[in-house]
């Protein structure tokens, strides 16, 4: 509902309010150049040891969005013609919200253990996100109305400011992972070292997703729905109801062989079955794409995935596995 209304908020403005819809852009193109790179950097830098994470589950999760974009690509080829839409179909069967409500759902399905191990699961499942998001559509875009060399394709993946926040904090990690320590903790970090300066880094990353949020509300175009009511259908039925039964099933009948546990479950709801990323509108607008449908997939992602996440949660709880 918090996104909903901000969403609203930012619709209201776009129609009442005296800004120009190149302000709007220009506020998209921030986040995602500077904002949204800043949060994915402190993401990956605030972790910490992963001696005790079940690598198996771990593995499970990315080889399931990896599942997700194969089941993605293959509808969006049989189902829609336009390339520009195909790769948002194909991304919204993937790429799913879970840093912005799948983390606080996490925590309210299975308390602090189950919002710890859904913590480091979002550490490698957004950057598996972005990386997969870049590619796929760099892939269906067009530049001159033709498709993209594979080099072309890499060369934006690689030069992507998401990707390059995302390699940015694995590198910081790395480096804070080689200095020397002193009783247990390394000699240099950023928060302990300069607390002032890394106070400012974490609110900067803060506005990331609610300014994401807010612009998409401004884009929003309510008559579109009709219009792209296939598609929607579509991006939905995927991101809500296939892949999640799927996946959350499967991982079920593998529980044994996954060491699955019950702190560990929500991580896969929150993974699998949040609705589409906020962030995905974003990377439509800058790498190629049908902006407005990966907008009203947000949109109704969002507030199907209210009725859509009860059931899971419902049929988990039944089963006694939560």
């Amino acid at each position: 509902m918090p996104i909903l209304l901000l969403m609203a908020f930012g619709w209201g403005i776009a129609r009442w309010g005296r800004w120009e819809r190149s302000f709007f852009d220009r506020l998209n193109s921030l986040c995602f150049q500077w904002f949204l790179p800043l949060q994915l950097f402190m993401n990956v830098y605030e972790m910490e040891s992963f001696r005790d994470v079940n690598w198996r589950v771990l593995s499970y999760l990315v080889g399931g969005i990896l599942f997700a974009l194969a089941l993605g690509v293959a509808a969006a080829r049989l189902a829609v013609k336009d390339p520009r839409q195909q790769g948002v179909i194909a991304m919204a069967a993937f790429r799913s919200n879970q840093v912005v409500l799948g983390l606080p759902m996490a925590e309210a399905m299975g308390g602090q253990a189950a919002m710890g191990f859904a913590s480091v699961a979002s550490s490698f499942c957004v950057p598996v996100f972005n990386a997969l998001a870049v590619v796929t559509l760099s892939a269906y875009s067009r530049e001159n109305g033709k498709k993209p060399s594979v080099p072309a394709v890499l060369k934006k993946t690689f030069c992507n400011p998401l990707i390059v926040g995302t390699l940015a904090g694995f590198a910081a990690l790395g480096v804070r992972k080689l200095l020397p320590t002193v009783d247990g903790a390394a000699v240099f970090t950023i928060k302990d070292s300069l607390p002032s300066f890394y106070k400012a880094l974490q609110d900067i990353a803060k506005v990331a997703s609610p300014l994401m949020i807010f612009v998409l509300g401004t884009k929003l175009d309510l008559k579109a729905a009709g219009r792209l009511r296939k598609m929607l259908t579509l991006g939905t039925l995927l991101r809500l109801v296939l892949c999640p039964a799927i996946l959350i099933a499967a991982a079920i009948g593998l529980r044994d062989v996954l060491q699955l546990t019950a702190a560990e479950i929500p991580a896969l709801v929150a993974v699998f079955a949040s609705p589409a990323a906020v962030s995905g509108p974003v990377m439509v607008q800058e790498i190629g794409g049908d902006e407005q449908l990966a907008s009203q997939l947000v949109m109704w992602t969002t507030m199907l995935s209210m009725l859509s996440i009860f059931a899971f949660v419902f049929v988990l709880r039944s089963g006694g596995l939560l």
